[in-house]
């Protein structure tokens, strides 16, 4: 008997546990097409879980965030604030970004991220992050692109 109230309960909160949950697809493009960033994050403020910067088709990959790492999200969207920086330590040197979102951009497409389409915001966002082409300088120069943030539980 005990052993099957523990497995119902263990179940259920297994479930509650993850109900609430999603992970955050950010996806940007620059005007040209040359700079693709794309960012996946748990529940838009929780841990940083991979992406990639693409530029002139070299592309830098971002792994998900260990302990090691340092991470950082800023999310108001009622202000149109949202910001991203990362920092991943390897025996080349560190791997970081810095992103932000113009504020006078950002627009609520849709809020309801319970829904089948789930939560949409569009806005212009700028990186800066290790230049992932070894031609280049060290740094890349500011890049505002177009971006799309979609948000699903």
């Amino acid at each position: 008997m005990a052993r099957s109230l523990f497995l119902v309960l263990a179940l259920l909160c297994g479930n509650w546990l993850s109900a609430g949950s999603g992970t955050a697809k950010l996806t940007c493009s620059s005007t040209s097409g040359r700079t693709i960033f794309t960012a996946n994050l748990q529940d838009i403020v929780g841990i940083f879980e991979g992406g990639a910067l693409s530029i002139d088709g070299v592309t830098l990959e971002f792994p998900e965030a260990g302990e090691c790492d340092t991470g950082d999200v800023v999310w108001d969207p009622k202000n149109g604030v949202f910001t991203i920086s990362f920092l991943h330590s390897t025996p080349d040197g560190p791997l970081w970004f810095r992103f932000w979102a113009v504020p006078n951009t950002f627009k609520m497409i849709s809020t309801e991220r319970g829904s089948e389409q789930g939560a949409i915001y569009e806005f212009d966002g700028i990186i800066e992050a290790k230049e992932p082409r070894p031609d280049k300088d060290l740094i890349t120069p500011p890049i505002r692109m177009t971006c799309r943030l979609e948000y699903r539980i």
